[in-house]
């Protein structure tokens, strides 16, 4: 089964599907809220209603989840299944009555494996569940179907053909993992007898089919297996409790297998199956900004441009001082070359990023300067943050830039002193500059003779006296 991707985002698999447009869409691109689960989203583009693809896309193969498989019997419920089987085996009377009571709970519980594991369920059912509800006719409906079988193995007997007899024995080997399914889910002899049904199971998995197959195949004849190698050391009394435990063990892992590749197929199946563990619910503040973001990039490839930072604008009024969304934002009018525009976004933007995440603050000034190379901007703290995170970037030039005659365009700003020291290890640091720095270095201590970090100012001074003495 070939499996359908994203149409904006091709190694993330599809969950929607929207027959307008025509577009297949990931839940990259339609996160979902948590605040609002019965609301199903729309096409990004068309805003018509979606097709539900499921999980058929995203569901991992079966054969890299052997281990869970193991790891599922092991829960209370199959554990307790295997106890009573074994229990049963130990102390059950010989009576036909309770032996079908119990083998009609037992292929009950079997059946109910599968279904939970084709809705992939990660918790196994409960042994009390057996007990109840409907479904306990379904150990007749599957003994018909293996009493067929075996119909159908004694006919081919008697044609003295040993060709015949084993194609006919695997042929019967091979379907009936398909007619399990079929019965398991349906619930109907028909279902698990019909050619057409059964042949869908098949034709779903394709030559995975027999893969599955040899997996059902050695797990089924691990327990005899086992035993076989115990029977030479255990006495009868303690095998066949032993044996009727592995059997119920190994039940359950090849049910669990078989569930799950209902699930990794359920397109191919006619189901639409949800994986809760991949849902991508999220608050509702967070999916507002996801969905403006998925929204405004599916807009962007589509070349819809105008469109993309209208999607944007109008999130960044619900939420102004979302991060993420700025920068989006920010971006967008860059890459467009909306001058303008670009520039007064600024006026929010750096502030907001400068206190947040500098780097991106540093950013979007290296952008604006090339949108405006004289641009500055008109907060004094401002010009000394984005002036640190260039700084630590190695854009030197264009950090001291921003500090350039501080003092003068700022007057009132009180952390002068801090802003000029910056400078000062930026021109020794960065450009290996000394003079600049020194005079630097003594502004600070001729206007700020009370200045705190005099003692910071008085240890560059000496590092600045070493390296010009060793230049010279």
């Amino acid at each position: 089964m070939d499996k359908t991707h994203c149409h904006y985002h091709p190694a993330q698999p599809a969950t929607w599907h929207c027959p307008a447009c025509p577009r297949d869409y990931g839940d990259c691109c339609l996160p979902q809220n948590a605040d609002a689960t019965d609301y199903d989203p729309r096409c990004p583009l068309c805003r018509g209603a979606l097709t539900f693809l499921g999980a058929a896309n995203s569901a991992q193969p079966f054969w890299e989840r052997i281990s869970t498989f193991f790891l599922y019997a092991l829960q209370s419920g199959p554990l307790a299944f295997a106890g009573l089987l074994t229990l049963a085996s130990l102390f059950m009377p010989n009576s036909k009555i309770l032996w079908i009571v119990l083998l009609s709970v037992a292929t009950k519980y079997l059946h109910s494996v599968i279904e939970a594991s084709s809705q992939a369920l990660q918790e196994a059912p409960s042994l009390q569940s057996a007990f109840v509800g409907e479904g306990f006719g379904l150990f007749f409906k599957q003994l018909a179907v293996f009493l067929l079988a075996g119909a159908a193995l004694w006919l081919a007997a008697d044609f003295d053909s040993e060709a015949l007899f084993w194609g006919v024995n695997l042929l019967i080997m091979l379907v009936m993992p398909a007619s399990i399914i079929r019965l398991a889910l349906d619930k109907e002899l028909g279902a698990a007898l019909s050619p057409e049904l059964v042949g869908q199971v098949i034709k779903a998995m394709g030559w995975r089919y027999l893969i599955l197959w040899v997996f059902l195949f050695i797990l089924w004849q691990s327990p005899n297996y086992v035993t076989f190698m115990l029977s030479h050391g255990l006495p009868r009394v303690v095998l066949m409790p032993v044996a009727a435990g592995l059997f119920a063990y190994f039940a359950v892992v090849m049910c669990a297998m078989m569930g799950y590749a209902v699930f990794q197929y359920q397109g191919a199946l006619g189901y639409v199956i949800a994986d809760e563990s991949r849902q991508n619910h999220f608050p509702t503040a967070e999916y507002a900004r996801r969905k403006a973001l998925a929204e405004a990039e599916i807009r962007l490839k589509e070349g819809q441009s105008e469109q993309a930072l209208e999607i944007l604008a109008t999130a960044l009024e619900r939420s102004a001082d979302d991060l993420k969304l700025n920068e989006r934002f920010h971006q967008l009018l860059f890459g467009l070359q909306a001058r303008e525009r670009c520039l007064r976004h600024l006026a929010h933007y750096l502030p907001l990023a400068a206190r947040q995440t500098p780097a991106l603050a540093a950013t979007a000034l290296l952008n604006a300067r090339q949108l405006q190379s004289d641009y500055l901007p008109d907060d004094a703290l401002l010009c000394e943050q984005l002036a640190g995170a260039l700084l630590a970037r190695h854009k030197t030039r264009e950090g001291l830039s921003l500090l350039r005659n501080l003092h003068q365009r700022f007057p009132d700003y009180p952390h002068i002193p801090r802003a000029y020291l910056l400078a000062a290890r930026g021109f020794a640091e960065g450009l290996g500059q000394l003079e600049p720095a020194r005079q630097l270095l003594g502004f600070i201590r001729q206007r700020y003779p009370a200045s705190p970090l005099l003692g910071e100012v008085a240890s560059l001074e000496a590092i600045i006296t070493k390296l010009a003495a060793v230049s010279s």
